[in-house]
């Protein structure tokens, strides 16, 4: 096996290689939507490893800041990639991000070879959307409820009212350490979202009560994230309602859409069960 670093030109041997991967990840798109978008944006290193016949068997990507994510097809490439990092540490290690096994195997080689520890790591469980088995379950109050609610593309004069729901989403999910939340950052990211047109919102008597986004799109997939239901409104199908609107939505683009839920939130993933999402692979986010 051998690791080649993708080139940036357009030359016509570029090209085909650039093909070759896309074609290897599309095959396994639904397992790595964040990493196809990356390589369509040409916005990070793209690693791939190729055998004596040049088939590929792994891609990678590195980004600037330290974030890696995988896509490996067997065990017996491992070592070729720990030589690589021995030989080309990255400068910073900021997450691995991908399917649970890899995810931990490449974890294991920057603990042997630099010792480099984790700060955080959480399993999930990666689910895709089946509409053959979406349970229209009959609930008279929540479904009174729902019909008082607008799923709707959130614009740019809703920004105001849908950052706090973003901030307690972020608190409540994603942030280890809550003193190291980024105001700045944040708000600029969901601006950037929303203008990219990837924030959708419910809202209830004039007021945002829940939101989602898209939090990556692949070619033929779309990945849906950053789901959440303010406090005082939870309980009444709002979460529900909106994951199955956006589904058959992308559904109906053709798209096959997958989410990632931690493994302990059972609650979540009975919801999204309910909306049609069965859990395929094990997935798992490693921050430094």
């Amino acid at each position: 096996m051998l690791i080649f670093e993708l080139m940036t030109d357009d030359g016509p041997g570029t090209l085909q290689i650039r093909q070759n991967i896309l074609d290897f990840l599309l095959t396994n798109e639904h397992k790595c939507v964040s990493l196809v978008s990356r390589f369509l944006k040409r916005d990070t290193k793209i690693l791939y490893i190729l055998d004596e016949r040049n088939i590929i068997w792994g891609v990678l990507s590195i980004s600037a800041g330290g974030q890696i994510l995988h896509c490996l097809e067997s065990d017996s490439i491992l070592p070729d990639i720990e030589e690589y990092f021995v030989a080309n540490r990255p400068e910073k290690l900021f997450s691995i991000i991908g399917e649970q096994k890899y995810t931990n195997e490449i974890a294991k080689i920057f603990l042997k070879r630099f010792g480099t520890v984790p700060k955080s790591q959480t399993d999930y469980a990666l689910m895709e959307y089946n509409e053959t088995v979406v349970n229209e379950k009959t609930d008279p109050k929540k479904n009174a409820f729902i019909r008082n609610c607008e799923v709707f593309d959130c614009k740019d004069s809703d920004f105001d009212a849908v950052f706090p729901i973003q901030k307690a989403y972020e608190f409540e999910e994603v942030l280890i350490d809550k003193s190291k939340f980024n105001e700045k950052n944040s708000r600029i990211l969901l601006r950037r979202s929303i203008q990219s047109g990837e924030v959708f919102a419910v809202r209830y008597n004039n007021k945002i009560v829940g939101k989602a986004s898209v939090n990556a799109k692949g070619q033929n997939c779309i990945q849906l994230g950053g789901i959440f239901t303010e406090m005082g409104f939870r309980n009444h199908g709002i979460a529900t309602h909106l994951v199955k609107t956006l589904a058959r939505r992308f559904k109906s683009e053709g798209k096959t859409i997958v989410l990632f839920v931690k493994k302990t939130n059972t609650t979540a993933i009975d919801v999204y069960k309910n909306c049609g999402f069965m859990p395929f692979n094990d997935y798992k986010i490693l921050y430094y």
